[in-house]
C-alpha cells in the first residue's frame, strides 16, 4: 500500500506534510552516533563504525555515562546528525548530554519496559 493510502487511512493525512522523493533519498539521516557504556570500555580505543555508500554509524563506548558527554561533543563536531545512549545512560545523563551539545542534533535513549523489569534485574544484580 502506498505511504499516501497508509495515511489517509489511519486519518493522518491532513497533518502530514509529503515530500515526494526518490529512494536514494528516503533517508535523510546519513551520520548516526550511538554510545553504550560498559566495564572496561575506553572511548579511545573501544569504537566502531559501520558504514555504506550513503550512511554510516559511529558506535563508541564508555565506562561511565559521565565520560558520555565529550564523546557526544566529539560526534557533534564530527558531523554526527542525530545520537542514540544506551539504557544505562537514564534520564539524567540523557540530559547532561542534550544540555552539553546544546541541543544541536536529536539525542535519544533506550529504555525498558515493566516487561523487561525482572530480566533486568538478573543482568544487573
Amino acid at each position: 500500500m502506498e505511504r499516501r493510502s497508509i495515511l489517509k487511512s489511519l486519518g493522518a493525512l491532513p497533518f502530514v506534510t509529503l515530500i515526494s522523493c526518490s529512494k536514494e533519498d528516503a533517508m535523510g539521516l546519513s551520520k548516526f552516533g550511538f554510545i553504550v557504556t560498559g566495564s572496561g570500555l575506553d572511548p579511545d580505543t573501544n569504537r566502531m563504525s559501520m558504514k555504506s555508500d550513503s550512511f554510516e554509524m559511529i558506535a563508541v563506548g564508555v565506562e561511565n555515562a559521565s565520560e558520555g558527554v565529550s564523546v557526544a561533543q566529539d560526534m557533534v563536531a564530527n558531523g554526527i546528525e542525530l545520537i542514540e545512549l544506551c539504557g544505562g545512560f537514564g534520564p539524567i545523563w540523557t540530559s547532561k548530554i542534550i544540555e552539553a551539545i546544546n541541543g544541536k542534533i536529536p539525542v535519544g535513549s533506550v529504555g525498558y519496559g515493566p516487561e523487561s523489569i525482572d530480566q533486568m534485574y538478573h543482568l544487573f544484580k
